[in-house]
């Protein structure tokens, strides 16, 4: 019974991640980051786009130019972690964001909470253009 209890919670919990996830706010976040980098955003599942990490160290280093040092093209997972990482430090130290307002590297590599992915960019969004008058997408 105890099995059963924990599967259903797990789900329960699944279920309020997704139910918050705002496909809406996900385009906008696409045009953000695609007029940051100047470029299209690429085709494909926005976090199978973004799981590799480069794409955020290219937006970083645009936003704050050699924040990120090393980027890694390697399909090895550690690297493509290393890379958000290295994202979410250089918005952390850069940016001075508090850790609060970013996601983890799991939020987005499992992908555990996408949720919380697009509301960290959007709070990425906000800060770069307090900084440097970065384009804001529509809130």
């Amino acid at each position: 019974m105890k099995f059963f209890l924990t599967l259903t919670m797990l789900s329960m919990f699944i279920h309020s991640i997704e139910s918050k996830y705002d496909v809406e706010l996900e385009g906008d976040v696409k045009e953000w980051l695609a007029a940051v980098i100047g470029e299209p955003f690429p085709e494909g599942d926005f976090q199978a786009v973004l799981k590799d990490g480069t794409l955020l160290c290219r937006v970083m280093n645009v936003l704050v130019p050699g924040s990120v040092k090393k980027v890694y093209t390697s399909n090895l997972e550690f690297q493509q972690m290393a890379n958000i990482d290295s994202f979410l430090n250089a918005a952390r130290v850069k940016l001075t964001m508090p850790w609060s307002d970013l996601f983890t590297t799991v939020d987005l590599y499992l992908p555990a909470n996408m949720a919380k992915v697009l509301l960290a960019l959007t709070n990425v969004a906000r800060k770069a253009r307090k900084i440097n008058n970065i384009r804001e997408f529509p809130l």
